[in-house]
């Protein structure tokens, strides 16, 4: 698979370009096993970032009536463009994925966002994903590196447990679904990768509404990590406000934030403003 990768971008005069993250998978299994992943009602739209030149695109198209591509390279656009010019059900939008409005393209339809996602903005764009997408019922498959999925794989009382993690396990339920090395890929990573699904979960109301201000009190919650969660929620609050919601959260006044569980989160905020 690799040779007819090398092929086609000797044809196209363009080569793999490391500023844009582009590691092929060539691992005919385990891009049966994506494909399968992806493939739910055929009515679905699957949001596919950085298709590079398309070989789980062109699965994808068999299973749904609608496929929707991001990608920043100019010259994988056009070829895109070329393959696929017969499918009804392809589109594409040539652009930077950071730049894109995700909660514009899947309105009201129920999505799956997927991609390979360059290893160097790959926290960026899940990040994105979530503030843009979290109240709307969709589906992500992402693969990161494997040190970016542990962070969000990882649970309380855990090293890389953080503001990160949470932002993202408050609004989905997350579930590793396959390691890959680095020989699945061309030109081959320094780096390992794990495929990591984020499956939409019933979210409290008040925490939709107060969307913004909750994911800044999780920033300051972790603010500076040598220090109890109550010394860094005084950037925002008063000790007195803080000291009664702490027991009755039956935590203790040197409570670290990485002790907390996404829930105990959750009911702190809610405790906390309705407090102010």
């Amino acid at each position: 698979m690799s040779r007819n990768i090398k092929t086609i971008l000797n044809q196209l005069q363009t080569s793999a370009k490391k500023d844009f993250g582009q590691h092929f998978l060539i691992n005919k299994n385990k891009i049966d096993f994506i494909t399968r992943e992806l493939s739910h009602r055929k009515d679905t739209l699957i949001i596919e970032i950085g298709p590079g030149l398309g070989s789980i695109t062109e699965k994808i198209l068999e299973s749904s009536n609608n496929v929707l591509c991001i990608e920043k390279d100019k010259i994988f656009s056009q070829y895109l463009k070329d393959k696929f010019k017969n499918k009804k059900n392809f589109i594409l939008i040539e652009q930077d994925i950071l730049r894109v409005n995700l909660n514009k393209i899947a309105k009201s339809k129920k999505a799956i966002v997927f991609g390979n996602l360059p290893y160097n903005i790959a926290s960026q764009i899940i990040i994105k994903f979530v503030d843009e997408l979290h109240d709307k019922g969709n589906i992500g498959i992402f693969m990161f590196q494997k040190e970016v999925a542990e962070r969000i794989l990882s649970s309380c009382g855990s090293k890389s447990y953080n503001a990160f993690t949470l932002k993202i396990k408050s609004f989905f339920d997350v579930k590793k679904l396959l390691d890959l090395n680095e020989s699945d890929f061309w030109p081959a990573p320094k780096i390992k990768s794990t495929l990591v699904k984020l499956a939409p979960k019933e979210i409290d109301r008040f925490i939709l509404d107060e969307y913004i201000e909750f994911s800044r009190f999780l920033t300051n919650c972790f603010h500076i990590k040598r220090k109890t969660l109550m010394n860094n929620l005084q950037n925002l609050y008063l000790k007195k406000e803080i000291l009664p919601i702490l027991k009755k959260l039956e935590k203790k006044e040197n409570v670290r934030a990485e002790e907390l569980k996404e829930e105990e989160f959750i009911k702190l905020f809610k405790y906390l403003k309705n407090y102010k």
